[in-house]
């Protein structure tokens, strides 16, 4: 790229971060000019944390992203104890001192405020998410009086976090208040833009830069991960560089998260990966950026085929859900629509995301009238009885609500919560074999464990995918 393709845009101010995993997320997500401070999974009253913001240099600008931890503890306290949690305004008060002193230092002080998630995974949910995260968020709204960036409903990989696209545009948004110096990046970067080396002539081999918290369980993410476990002595002897989250890996990032005094869920999240980006900077690997080409994907339904497995089909939109609820929302969509919300029985498509439940149903109602086979409609390809008998268990307007992404995503999970053992599996109360067969008294396209779909000789109905395959589907899901 030749220097007059070139402008100038804000970088090299110094930016530092303070707080848990989602300021971490930040400092790794900013790239260039962002000095990492923060520590995963600390609270508002951590004493190393604390202890960091004395390395603050005066006149910086720092993020501080605080209080999730304190609002999980305490959740989990309460529960454990069964008394009333904490009062939200004490730990607003706590999250307050933290930004007290980080101003104190002569910084200007941004503050990202957590979103209110639903948890990693139905198990956790109670702890992350819901009224008392929310009062605790108000709480510390009305507690400090610096700028806010609020997170909350952007997209999650856990049930935690946001995704790494998410922390990059806090990053902009930090530089861009800052209003700091300037760094050189391509015409139309945004602020923030990595600067790009000047090379004429230059091929188009991928670039080498810091990793990425992966999406889903599966892609060119995944596979830089495993490249940089591999670079730095960890073994994954079966499957190596792949593209896929499966065991070999979530003991590959275990064990480094263990000699790393990380949180040790095989999980390769912003902690993780912020970990991973400074081992391998340390040691000078470079790690060449992988793409499409270097994933082998899975067989149907993301479980490793045998020998000719084609790649899986495509979901054409994955699930408005993380973590591993959205890896199961996945698994059955991917079989039942290809993951179209907008899908309808025999292919046709409508714009189901915009209508209510309502008007979902009116229309379910005209299908009926019609002579239509079935009146199966969206992502999870709910029929008329069972959307309204879901909707009216579940409390929801049809009249306001709308049937959209979100919306679509609830009512599938509810139905895995009710009918088919979702928290039972989670918890290794029920083995993948009785899960699979009660999907599949849900989802036609789902097969029990004998192979078949359980509708079979009912109308067209027929499983998507092998028994084999769903059920190792679920061991990978539920086991990472």
């Amino acid at each position: 790229m030749r220097f007059s393709e070139f402008k100038l845009v804000e970088a090299t101010a110094s930016f530092y971060t303070i707080g848990d995993s989602h300021a971490v997320a930040v400092a790794t997500a900013g790239g260039k000019g962002w000095t990492n401070l923060a520590i995963g999974g600390r609270s508002s009253t951590d004493g190393e944390m604390l202890a960091n913001i004395a390395k603050v240099p005066k006149g910086a600008t720092v993020l501080v992203s605080q209080g999730a931890n304190d609002t999980a503890n305490a959740m989990r306290a309460a529960m454990e104890t069964k008394k009333p949690p904490k009062d939200p305004k004490v730990i607003a008060s706590n999250v307050a001192n933290v930004v007290s002193k980080v101003e104190a230092r002569g910084a200007n002080v941004i503050f990202m405020l957590f979103p209110n998630g639903p948890g990693r995974g139905a198990g956790l949910a109670k702890y992350y998410g819901g009224d008392y995260q929310e009062q605790v968020r108000d709480a510390i709204k009305s507690a400090i009086s610096v700028p806010i960036i609020d997170i909350n409903g952007k997209p999650l990989t856990d049930g935690v976090h946001a995704t790494m696209a998410v922390y990059k545009d806090v990053a902009n948004q930090v530089r861009a208040k800052s209003g700091g110096g300037v760094t050189l990046g391509p015409a139309g970067a945004a602020p923030g833009a990595p600067a790009t080396k000047d090379k004429q002539g230059a091929g188009t081999k991928p670039s080498t830069s810091v990793l990425s918290v992966p999406d889903s369980r599966q892609g060119p993410e995944v596979a830089d991960v495993q490249k940089a476990l591999l670079a730095l002595g960890y073994k994954l002897p079966q499957h190596g560089v792949d593209g896929i989250r499966g065991p070999e890996t979530v003991a590959a990032v275990k064990e480094f998260q263990q000699a790393n005094n990380l949180t040790v869920d095989g999980d390769p999240g912003p902690e993780t990966i912020a970990a991973l980006n400074k081992a391998i900077a340390s040691k000078g690997i470079k790690i060449e950026k992988s793409t499409e080409k270097d994933v082998k994907y899975a067989g149907a339904g993301g479980a490793r085929g045998g020998v000719g497995t084609s790649k899986a089909p495509a979901l054409m939109t994955d699930a408005n859900t993380k973590g591993k609820l959205g890896d199961i929302l996945n698994f059955i969509a991917r079989y039942e629509s290809n993951g179209n919300y907008n899908i309808m029985v025999g292919g046709k498509t409508a714009k189901l995301t915009d209508m209510t439940i309502g008007q979902v149903l009116d229309m379910q109602k005209d299908m009926i009238k019609r002579g239509h086979e079935s009146t199966a409609v969206g992502r999870y390809q709910y029929i008329r009885s069972t959307l309204a008998g879901t909707a009216r268990q579940m409390g929801l307007d049809i009249d306001k609500i709308k049937f959209d992404e979100r919306t679509q995503d609830m009512l599938a999970v509810h139905t895995l919560a009710t009918s088919c053992g979702l928290d039972d599996w989670l918890d290794r109360k029920i083995d993948d074999g009785e899960f699979l067969n009660k999907i599949a008294k849900v989802w036609a396209s789902v097969p029990t464990t004998s192979g078949g779909s359980f509708y079979q000789g009912v109308g067209s109905n027929k499983a998507g995918v092998s028994a084999n395959v769903a059920l190792n589907t679920l061991k990978d899901i539920r086991t990472t």
